[in-house]
């Protein structure tokens, strides 16, 4: 494994060790390199009191804390591959996925208990480590991140992430947003997930871009947390610039915040407008996936086109792979460059990792200006709030409760959220309440995935085919959410 980013960030230590790197408004303070430097080091000697080897996987659930930057890069010094995960997930979940990608540790903030994790060691203020009961097994990976995306199945997957992919595709990124060393970024998207890690993290270790940071997105401080950072960049999804178009802040937009990022979920044209119509400024699509980095970037100053995600990134390829549900002309998008994955953890679809590409799950065209018109995707992710979400995964939990007979999750509409799901519960007797049924969710997974909806059909719709009724339930659906309205 290289240390690039490891070597990176020694050389801002050692030239700006007073440079401040993260601001943290909740506590009216900020942390300089050489802060960082000195969380890092001190993670790191936990570790290695803890026992535990070089090399091995290391979990972390940290959420968006300067814990996190230091934690991975004292990873990263020691060699270990980072398996970042949200900050949200409950501790069924973290055991779940850690023990799935044979960790030898989680790091997380609160000292409860983390299933087949048990020897606890503390790292630093509020971030312990839970060493893995037995030591992991098999054969290191060569990976500096193992990225989380949802798997077909609704198992949890992971891409095996190179530094040098990290690399270039940081490099790309900055270089196509024109965000340097000398500028900060608010850090509202979470640095767990790819997008928030490959735009927000990675840069500052990088580059030494700077980040405003608090633990949440709280769309009432965040004009006024930029404005006393001088921040430029803002990287966000739909939901976030629809909240703050519709509650403007009260001294206006921040002047310096020009650079305005949407990417987890498409930007509709009216989203985009309504937001230039507000504050003059143009929310710019960003496409990637955790398989890849950044693909495709709509740079120009001009109007947003419904579905268009911009023209590829210096350096990446997109082609496109016919498809029976392709729109004309269109076909799978297919990526190649030297940001993509090597390969998933677990080696499994090795279709989709080939000549020196990956053949995303999703389906677009080529318009007259050579940018990127997204029509769909193969495979059926829910996108809650910027956060892609497998059905098949929350069914899985849902097939737990007592009860339940059987059970079909779905992903309908949602104005604030981009999409929100509805789960049919068919029940053997009693139904379950609401709260019941939100408290046996919370306990097994992150809030996110909770269904917004819960309906009780007496069975699950079938189509002449034996399969399940898709629009059935979609119509169902709509008629539930209209008789709340």
């Amino acid at each position: 494994m290289t240390r690039v980013i490891v070597e990176a960030f020694k050389h801002i230590e050692r030239d700006q060790p007073a440079r401040p790197l993260i601001y943290l408004p909740a506590s009216n303070r900020a942390m300089t390199a050489a802060d960082l430097a000195l969380l890092a080091r001190t993670i790191s000697a936990g570790l290695d009191a803890a026992g535990v080897a070089p090399g091995s996987v290391i979990a972390a659930a940290i959420g968006n804390r300067p814990a996190a930057i230091a934690a991975f890069l004292a990873c990263a010094e020691r060699g270990h591959p980072w398996l970042p995960i949200d900050g949200g997930t409950s501790a069924v979940e973290i055991a779940q996925i850690a023990c799935r990608f044979n960790a030898a540790g989680v790091i997380v903030v609160a000292p409860g208990p983390v299933a087949g994790f048990a020897n606890r060691h503390p790292l630093a203020h509020e971030v312990w480590l839970a060493v893995a009961d037995r030591p992991p097994s098999g054969p290191a990976l060569d990976a500096a991140v193992l990225k989380l995306t949802s798997g077909t199945t609704g198992v949890p997957r992971a891409t095996l992430t190179t530094e040098a992919a990290l690399v270039g595709d940081s490099r790309t990124l900055m270089e196509a947003f024109g965000i340097g060393a000398d500028h900060t970024q608010v850090a509202a998207i979470p640095l767990s997930h790819a997008y928030g890690f490959g735009n927000v993290l990675v840069p500052l270790l990088l580059h030494g871009t700077a980040v405003v940071m608090r633990e949440a997105f709280v769309p009432d401080r965040l004009p006024e947390d930029a404005r006393a950072a001088g921040a430029r960049a803002f990287p966000g999804v739909p939901f976030m610039f629809d909240f703050l178009a519709e509650h403007p802040p009260r001294d206006g937009w921040p002047p310096m915040l020009t650079t305005l990022l949407s990417a987890g979920a498409p930007l509709e044209r009216a989203s985009a407008d309504r937001f230039r119509a507000r504050f003059g400024i143009k929310i710019h699509s960003f496409y990637g996936t955790s398989e890849t980095g950044g693909i495709c970037y709509d740079q120009g100053d001009d109007e947003v086109v419904e579905g268009t995600v911009g023209r590829p990134l210096k350096s990446v390829q997109v082609s496109l792979v016919p498809h029976d549900d392709a729109p004309p002309g269109g076909g799978r998008v297919f990526v190649r460059g030297p940001n993509v994955a090597r390969s998933y953890a677990d080696g499994g679809d090795s279709e989709v990792f080939a000549d020196g590409g990956f053949l995303t799950g999703d389906l677009g065209a080529f318009d007259a200006q050579g940018r990127l018109v997204l029509s769909g995707r193969v495979s059926p992710f829910v996108n809650v709030a910027g956060r892609k979400v497998q059905p098949g995964e929350v069914e899985q939990v849902l097939r737990e409760l007592a009860g339940v007979v059987d059970v079909r999750v779905i992903g309908t509409a949602d104005a604030r959220r981009g999409e929100q799901l509805v789960a049919f519960l068919v029940m053997r007797s009693t139904r379950p309440s609401i709260v019941e049924l939100r408290r046996f969710c919370a306990s097994r997974m992150a809030s996110y995935k909770i269904p917004r909806l819960f309906l009780f059909p007496d069975r699950i719709p079938l189509t002449s085919r034996g399969k399940t009724d898709r629009a059935a339930l979609h119509a169902a659906a709509r008629n539930a959410i209209t008789g709340m309205l």
